[in-house]
């Protein structure tokens, strides 16, 4: 009979392409919900864990969720069912679903969501942003130069284009140069805003830009909003592999359900 896999092995094939110790202080990745030794069956994997993503893997017959970002972040007091994270965890154990997160372990891997993102506009990755100590190829953002310089226009166009799933991209002021050297990072990276200023880049993409951040560049750089969400996407299709790759025989697959709650109105009005 062949050998069980569990919820345990997949944790361990996810923590050996994303160490659980590269995770910052603050987050909550690893197995949230469910028992370690369960029976794996197979995998639905989103960004953010809904109560249409839980319904969806009931329906497929997915006994775990692996997500991107934790269903149990801030903290829990009480599972009552008044909360949509009470909800979602509820309605999980009733099924009998396990939930796994992949979060800024993730983020910060070799090969991980920058890389991936990267990876995605053709950059070329030369350092990390914000590395590890000791491992100078793992941390946070990347910067790297692209296969040939564009002017900001034109870049502006070719990253719409990269990350179609952004219905519009917001950035400051225009800066007239050429854009060849480009600093990243998936999901809230304000704070690396001046580690790619010291990188030389000649723009920055990440994501929740608020309004007076757009004033920091002051003309050195192209900073670029792309939302959060759209900015980290390129998290499923990692997860997915990385499960898939070690387990061919389970179905792994990205969520179908799974929907934006950031919503755009845009006017006709010219």
């Amino acid at each position: 009979m062949a050998e069980s896999i569990t919820f345990s092995d997949v944790l361990a094939v996810i923590n050996n392409a994303a160490p659980l110790t590269l995770q910052e202080s603050y987050d909550n990745s690893g197995l949230l919900v469910g028992e370690p030794d369960t029976p794996f069956k197979g995998a639905l994997i989103c960004l953010d864990v809904t109560e249409d993503v839980v319904a969806e893997a009931i329906t497929r017959s997915r006994n775990l969720i692996i997500s991107h970002h934790p269903i149990i972040f801030h903290g829990l007091k009480s599972l009552r069912g008044d909360s949509s994270a009470s909800r979602i965890i509820i309605q999980a154990l009733r099924a009998h679903i396990g939930l796994l997160a992949a979060h800024t372990n993730l983020d910060a891997a070799q090969g991980g969501v920058n890389y991936a993102m990267a990876k995605k506009i053709g950059l070329h990755p030369e350092q990390v942003l914000a590395p590890v100590i000791g491992q100078p190829n793992a941390g946070i953002g990347l910067i790297g130069t692209l296969p040939s310089p564009m002017p900001e226009k034109d870049f502006l166009h070719y990253i719409a284009r990269c990350f179609p799933e952004q219905p519009c991209l917001r950035f400051s002021v225009p800066t007239a140069k050429q854009i060849l050297r480009v600093a990243l990072c998936g999901g809230s990276g304000m704070e690396y805003l001046e580690a790619a200023l010291q990188a030389k880049a000649d723009a920055y993409l990440t994501g929740d830009v608020k309004y007076h951040d757009f004033q920091k560049p002051d003309g050195r750089l192209l900073l670029i909003d792309l939302g959060h969400r759209e900015s980290e996407l390129c998290a499923t299709e990692l997860l997915r592999d990385i499960v898939s790759q070690k387990f061919p025989t389970f179905v792994c697959s990205v969520s179908e359900q799974e929907k934006s709650p950031v919503n755009y109105f845009v006017s006709n009005k010219l």
